[in-house]
């Protein structure tokens, strides 16, 4: 992923001491992101796999949110639900502004 330090620090001062490192680089493991673009496309087309399923970003942002937060929260019992899914946010939000390879 390419994106300017410029944009991430905009991205991730929305979010600051809200989130957890821990479960950003759970979710860096667990649930990768893909990137496709092709000459035609005006911007990527962006999927991240969630349990075997490629599932687009683009206006799914609030459905992943809860479906990934399900899926573990159970891991994360010392963090509270709020901390857990603006993390999830976060990093759905720097896939979204960031472009591929």
């Amino acid at each position: 992923m390419l994106i300017s330090e410029q944009e991430k620090e905009e991205i991730l001062s929305k979010y600051y001491d809200n989130t957890s490192k821990e479960v950003e680089n759970y979710m860096k493991r667990r649930f990768p992101i893909s990137y496709y673009k092709f000459d035609w496309m005006a911007k990527p087309f962006i999927q991240i796999l969630v349990v075997d399923e490629l599932i687009v970003v683009d206006n799914n942002k609030k459905r992943l949110v809860n479906k990934i937060y399900h899926l573990i929260s159970d891991d994360f019992t010392h963090l509270d639900e709020n901390t857990i899914r603006r993390t999830i946010k976060m990093y759905l939000d720097v896939a979204l502004s960031s472009k591929p390879d």
